[in-house]
């Protein structure tokens, strides 16, 4: 929150000087521009920083996404616009591991040792979230800036599928539905007529109790042990036009 409180403080210091807007980015003057429509094409790195990320070697796990953004900010709020916004993307954090292949008849054989020589497949485990959510957004043009930030609920899909072994009839596979929240904060910087840039946050938590257990090794019948869905953290670049 304080960090948040630091940028509204700041952008209410420094905000729209009521100069003519440049290079066309007629979304930086509040006073001829009062209603918005915004479009964002987002690239997204995902970081997990909930319970799902003990099911992963690499600490911390991380991802890569895409996303979109609609937002309609119709009422003028003193030198804030607000409005409504709806996001949906899809995130992804894979996990990489090596398992060896059961010998067979067709096992190439070590001539100096007579044993089979061991194979090894490469087989990638996945965390995968797609999200789409509904909630209050706020604008704030802020001189050469656009700072947009706001907040949604919605529905998280998510998908956990782990390789055991080289053999694909092992492996395990569960599915989440799932209500989510999300907040998220961006700073757009227009480069002409109303088009241009935007590095962000964004923070999701998913209200899962879908258990799973943490040891891939554990005898069958062990009991689940850890949430699988649960928060992420996301770095994210978008390209953006204001209308």
């Amino acid at each position: 929150m304080l960090p948040l409180a630091a940028l509204l403080a700041t952008c209410l210091a420094y905000g729209a000087s009521g100069l003519p807007a440049p290079r066309g980015n007629t979304v930086l003057d509040i006073a001829e521009k009062k209603r918005v429509f915004g479009v964002s094409i987002i690239g997204r790195m995902g970081i997990l920083i909930g319970a799902g990320d003990v099911l992963f070697d690499r600490r911390p796990p991380l991802g890569f996404g895409f996303g979109i953004a609609l937002r309609y900010h119709a009422l003028r709020l003193g030198p804030m616009r607000f409005g409504f916004e709806f996001q949906g993307g899809h995130t992804r954090f894979p996990d990489r591991n090596r398992y060896t292949v059961p010998a067979d008849p067709t096992t190439p054989i070590d001539p100096n040792t007579g044993a089979p020589v061991g194979q090894q497949v490469t087989r990638v485990s996945s965390l995968s979230h797609t999200d789409l959510t509904l909630g209050p957004s706020f604008q704030l043009p802020a001189r050469v800036l656009v700072i947009e930030f706001g907040a949604g609920a919605g529905l998280m899909i998510s998908n956990w599928r782990r390789m055991r072994s080289a053999n694909p009839w092992e492996d395990e596979q569960t599915v989440g539905y799932d209500p989510l929240i999300r907040a998220g904060a961006s700073i757009g910087v227009p480069i002409r007529n109303n088009h241009g840039l935007a590095l962000g946050v964004d923070f999701q938590k998913a209200f899962s109790r879908t258990k799973v257990v943490v040891d891939p090794a554990a005898p069958v019948g062990t009991p689940p042990d850890s949430v699988v869905f649960d928060m992420l953290l996301g770095v994210t670049l978008a390209y953006q036009a204001w209308f």
